[in-house]
């Protein structure tokens, strides 16, 4: 069996490759988030037959170190690149789309000599594992799904848990919860899984805007939008037509959950049952509770609430793969304490109100104002930095962002605090009054007494 070494730190990305290059080619794939990763792979390890790296990793030529890493090190490995970003050699392989996996597995199969006769007759087992994301967004099932019970050391049974034409979710999402990573189908349905699978994601995106739409689904295909949005910022800097459609369907779909939400519990509720990640349940709270500012301060209006939705969706976009890398990390400024992360991911933490600004310079229609209020959102003229004294030389609703932010930081800790560490609302909003003395901040901050837990 082949041996191929993929270099991506998106896991839905991660998901799709392995088991489109798996079923179609019959390829073993083996997935390293960075190149140091994989380099140290390739080192102990020089018998791969091909390796396939996204362009860019974290603003990293990645495409450009693999390939010198291997010309430099005389591995006769052939390289395929995911994007077109990369500075190689014009008989590098490049696949220009990172959602192309057809272009992927026929470049994968060329590459490997692997023949379309070689494809037709692989010796698969009876049941096809299929990582249990992907079924996430499928409205029904094409063939029976089955869950594996390993009964000894050698012997496993197989459950059949969905029959074909079945919904998987919510009765897929009991099984994530459990820790389960895979689901098993039969193998000469396994093509008909995986296509369908692979175009599910991207429809899902097209279909926010649908009434039939439950915000349990929209807060889900939301985060998925933002994953893509943020890895296309990171990896190009630059917004294309396919960035500003799916933000703007994401955004619209955030205003809907949000003013769909008469109390915070009830977006609190819809994010711990979507088991959403950190950064992204903080996106959406603090968008909910700069909402409820915009709607109760004086000066507020519905052109303000716009620019709020657009601002929360961009602000963190940079923040977005170093959260992925690193699950665990929750608040920004002990982020840049944290040993794991290395000198350039912290330089992007603290740089990356800049960034976010910096990339939305371009964008067509962009809301007045919006690209100064992303760059302050932490109190900083430059956009560099966490400030220490909020002082009034900032933006009004980026003192908006600031005290939502704070605001959603102290109610998601609070939701990790025991009964008694619990604080109350009016607990929170004596703290930040004490925390933000200036009064043009304590204005903000007197608004949310009056939102509803």
């Amino acid at each position: 069996m082949s041996q191929a070494l993929i270099i991506s730190d998106n896991e839905v990305l991660n998901d799709l490759y392995t088991v489109n290059l798996e079923v179609y080619t019959g390829t073993n794939v083996t997935v390293k988030r960075n190149c140091d990763d994989a380099i140290e792979l390739l080192d102990l390890h020089p018998n791969i037959d091909v390796v396939i790296s996204l362009c860019m990793l974290e603003d990293v030529d990645s495409g450009a170190i693999i390939y010198q890493h291997l010309i430099e090190n005389d591995m006769d490995i052939p390289l395929i690149v995911i994007g077109k970003k990369s500075d190689v050699p014009s008989d590098v392989p490049q696949v220009q789309g990172c959602y192309d996996f057809k272009l992927l597995v026929r470049t994968v199969a060329k590459v490997l000599e692997i023949t379309a006769k070689d494809m037709a007759v692989l010796n698969v087992p009876e049941y096809y594992p299929i990582p249990i994301k992907l079924f996430y967004n499928v409205q029904e099932v094409p063939c029976d799904v089955f869950f594996k019970i390993k009964k000894s050391m050698v012997e496993s049974e197989y459950l059949k848990i969905f029959f074909r034409g079945d919904a998987p979710s919510p009765g897929v999402k009991k099984y994530i919860d459990e820790g389960v990573h895979f689901l098993y189908v039969d193998s000469l349905k396994r093509l008909e899984m995986i296509n369908l699978a692979s175009e599910c994601i991207l429809t899902e995106l097209k279909r926010l805007g649908s009434a039939d739409i439950s915000d349990e689904k929209k807060i889900e295909v939301i985060e998925q939008g933002i994953e893509i949005v943020a890895n296309r910022l990171f990896e190009t800097r630059e917004v294309n037509e396919e960035i500003i459609k799916i933000s703007e369907t994401c955004m619209e779909a955030i205003k809907s959950v949000v003013s769909n939400s008469p109390k915070l519990e009830n977006i609190l509720s819809l994010l711990t049952a979507n088991r959403a990640s950190y950064l992204y349940s903080h996106s959406i709270i603090a968008t909910y509770v700069a909402t409820h500012i915009v709607r109760t301060i004086s000066w507020g209006g519905d052109s303000h609430i716009d620019k709020i939705n657009f601002v929360f969706f961009f602000h963190d976009m940079f923040l977005a793969p170093i959260y992925t890398k690193y699950p665990e990390l929750k608040y920004e400024e002990e982020a840049l304490f944290n040993s794991k992360l290395s000198d350039e991911e912290k330089e992007t933490i603290l740089s990356h109100a800049r960034l976010a600004a910096d990339a939305l310079m371009k964008y067509p229609r962009l809301p007045l104002g919006a690209d100064q209020i992303i760059l302050q959102h932490h109190g900083m003229t430059n956009g560099q930095g966490f400030a220490m004294n909020y002082k009034d030389d900032i933006s009004p609703l980026a003192k908006v962002m600031i005290i939502a932010e704070a605001f959603t930081e102290e109610i998601l800790k609070s939701l990790d605090d025991s009964d008694e560490g619990k604080l109350s609302k009016d607990d929170i909003v004596a703290q930040l009054k004490s925390r933000y003395m200036k009064s043009t901040y304590i204005k903000i901050v007197e608004t949310l007494s009056e939102i509803k837990f």
